[in-house]
C-alpha cells in the first residue's frame, strides 16, 4: 500500500465502499429470507386464525365440541344433470322434503325423504341409514343394502357441511391465498389438501362467515360422475341464521357441479344435539352384505350375451348396451358408454373375434353423460367418432376431463379428436350391411341419431325405445315412441325389427301397437 496519504485515503474509501455494498447485499438477502420465512409462518397462522374466528362466529369451539349431531327438516330441489334433454339445461327437476340426523364428527346419516318428479307424481319416499360407511335403504316394505354409487353420493353430501370443511381445514396445514371477490364482497381465500384433493374456502372479510367452499371431487365409483374425472364441486352457504342456542348456521345450501346448479336445500328447522337415540343408526341384522365396491372403469362387459339382430348387426346387453356392425372393410362400433375400461373390453373382444378387421368408426348416438363415458378409449386409438353435430362440445369436454388419479389410455397418450358431424342423413355403403345415420331432431331426441339398415329392415333407435317395467309390457315415454315413428314415416323406412341402447331386439309392430293403444 502506498504511503501517499491521498492514495491511502482513496483506497480505504473504495475498500469500505465495497465492504459496505457486500454487507448491504448480504443484509438484503438475509432480510428477504427472513421476510419469506416470517411470511410463511404468518400465513399459516393467519389461516388458522381466520378459521378459528369463523368457528367463533358459528357459536364457538367449545360449543361445537359438544355438538355431535344435527337434526334438520328441510325442503329443496335437485337438478338431474345427467338426465337432461340438453347438457346445458334446463334440467329435469325433482322436489324433495325430508328429515335427517347427521353426524358432525362421524360419518353417520339417517334420512327419510319424499321426492316428487315427473315419474313420481304422487311422491316416492325412501329411508336411508348410513353408519361408518355401511348403508341400508328402505323403500316401501323392502330393506336392502345401499348400492355403492348411492353410498358414495351420501358420503359426499356429508363433506359439504360447513363445519366439516372447517374442522378438517384446521388439521390440514391450511394456507391463505390472498383475497378474492365473491358477488362484489371481499373474501379471504383459504386452501388445504385432504386425501389428495384441494379444498378452497372463502370467508367473508367483514363477517368472518364461510360463504363458499370449492371441493375437488373425484368419484371413480359413480357412473354419472366418472366421465368427468376430477372436477370442482361448489357449495354456496347463505341464510346465515342465529339459532336459540347461540349457533349461527347457514339455512340454505346451493350445490354446483361442473359449474351447473345441482341442488338447493333450505333447512326449515335445525337442532344442534349432543346425543340422539342411537337406534336410528342401527342397521338391520339380517341385511345382506353389499357388493364389493368396484371402479366404474372395471364394469364388466358380457360378450357371451351377444345377440345377432340381423346379418352383420350385433348388440351386447348390459348396463348400457354396446353394438357393432360388420362391413367388408372393417367394423363400426355402436355406442361408447360408461367408461374407458368397458369399451376396452369391447375392443379386445372384437380384435379376438375378427382379427383381420379394423375398427373404422364409433357412433355415439346420444349426448347423455354415461352414453359417452367411454369415448376417450376410441379417441386414444384414433378411431373416428360420428355423432349428432350438437354433441361435439360435450364430447370435447369429456376429452378435457382430468383422469390423472387413475389414468386411462387417453390420459396417458392423448390424441386429436376426429369428429364427424351428423347434420343430415349419412350413408355408410357396403354390399351386405349398408346403413344410414339419421338425425332424430325431436323434442326428446334432439341430440340423438338413429341407425337404419335397409337390407335387414332393422332400426337402432338410440335411447328412444325403452321399457318402464321389468316384465317389458309397457314402454317408457310415449313422446319418445312418436319421435321414432316420425323418422320411419318421414323417410319411408321399412322396419321389421327395432333395438336400442337399453332394449334388446323386438318386433317393430309392438311399437306401432303401443302408439295405437295410447291414442285411444
Amino acid at each position: 500500500m502506498s504511503n501517499d496519504p491521498e492514495q491511502r485515503s482513496n483506497f480505504l474509501k473504495d475498500f469500505y465502499l465495497i465492504d459496505f455494498i457486500v454487507i448491504m447485499k448480504y443484509k438484503k438477502v438475509l432480510l428477504i429470507a427472513t421476510l419469506l420465512l416470517f411470511s410463511f409462518y404468518a400465513q399459516a397462522q393467519t389461516a388458522n386464525d381466520l378459521l378459528k374466528k369463523t368457528i367463533e362466529v358459528m357459536g364457538g369451539w367449545e360449543k361445537w365440541q359438544g355438538i355431535n349431531f344435527i337434526h334438520s327438516k328441510y325442503a329443496g330441489h335437485k337438478y338431474w344433470l345427467e338426465q337432461s334433454e340438453n347438457p346445458d339445461g334446463p334440467f329435469i327437476t325433482s322436489y324433495e322434503a325430508g328429515e335427517e340426523i347427521r353426524g358432525v364428527h362421524t360419518p353417520k346419516l339417517h334420512k327419510k325423504e319424499t321426492s316428487h318428479h315427473f315419474q313420481a307424481k304422487n311422491g316416492s319416499t325412501m329411508d336411508i341409514t348410513l353408519a361408518d360407511s355401511v348403508g341400508a335403504m328402505k323403500f316401501r316394505d323392502r330393506t336392502f343394502p345401499m348400492p355403492n354409487q348411492l353410498k358414495v353420493g351420501h358420503l359426499e353430501y356429508l363433506r359439504y357441511a360447513p363445519e366439516y370443511v372447517i374442522f378438517n381445514a384446521l388439521e390440514a396445514n391450511p394456507e391463505v391465498k390472498g383475497q378474492t371477490e365473491l358477488e362484489g364482497t371481499p373474501h379471504h381465500h383459504v386452501i388445504y389438501e385432504m386425501n389428495g384433493l384441494e379444498h378452497h374456502l372463502y370467508i367473508n372479510v367483514y363477517t368472518q362467515v364461510l360463504t363458499q367452499a370449492q371441493i375437488e371431487t373425484y368419484q371413480p365409483y359413480d357412473i354419472f360422475n366418472y366421465p368427468w374425472g376430477k372436477f370442482l364441486t361448489t357449495i354456496k352457504y347463505s341464510l346465515q341464521w342465529l339459532y336459540p342456542n347461540g349457533v349461527r348456521y347457514p339455512a340454505q345450501w346451493d350445490v354446483f357441479k361442473l359449474g351447473k346448479h345441482f341442488r338447493s336445500v333450505t333447512m326449515l328447522d335445525l337442532k344442534f344435539l349432543n346425543e340422539v337415540d342411537s337406534s336410528v343408526f342401527i342397521l338391520p341384522p339380517d341385511l345382506p352384505k353389499p357388493p364389493t365396491p368396484s371402479f366404474v372403469d372395471n364394469t364388466l362387459l358380457n360378450p357371451e350375451g351377444l345377440i345377432e339382430v340381423g346379418p352383420g348387426i350385433f348388440t351386447v346387453p348390459g348396463s348400457w348396451y354396446v353394438g357393432h356392425i360388420l362391413q367388408e372393410d372393417g367394423i363400426v362400433v355402436i355406442e361408447a358408454p360408461i367408461s374407458s375400461g368397458y369399451n376396452r373390453q369391447h375392443i379386445e373382444f372384437l380384435k379376438k373375434t375378427y382379427p383381420n378387421k379394423p375398427i373404422k368408426a364409433v357412433i355415439s348416438t346420444s349426448d347423455a353423460w354415461p352414453h359417452i363415458g367411454g369415448i376417450r378409449e376410441y379417441v386414444a386409438r384414433e378411431v373416428p367418432v360420428y355423432s349428432h353435430f350438437l354433441n361435439e362440445p360435450i364430447i370435447r369436454k369429456v376429452l378435457q376431463s382430468d383422469h390423472s388419479p387413475l389414468p386411462d389410455s387417453f390420459q396417458r397418450n392423448p390424441k386429436k379428436l376426429n369428429f364427424n358431424q351428423v347434420r343430415e342423413i349419412m350413408e355408410f355403403r357396403d354390399d351386405k350391411v349398408p346403413f344410414r345415420l339419421i338425425p332424430v331432431n325431436g323434442e326428446g331426441g334432439e341430440r340423438m341419431i338413429a341407425i337404419y339398415f335397409p337390407k335387414q329392415k332393422v332400426l337402432y333407435a338410440s335411447d328412444l325405445i325403452q321399457f318402464s317395467d321389468r316384465a317389458k309390457t309397457r314402454f317408457f315415454a310415449p313422446q319418445y315412441l312418436t319421435e321414432v315413428n316420425n323418422i320411419v314415416q318421414k323417410f319411408n323406412l321399412k322396419v321389421e325389427t327395432v333395438f336400442a341402447m337399453h332394449t334388446s331386439p323386438i318386433p317393430w309392430q309392438r311399437v306401432e301397437e303401443a302408439l295405437s293403444e295410447f291414442d285411444k
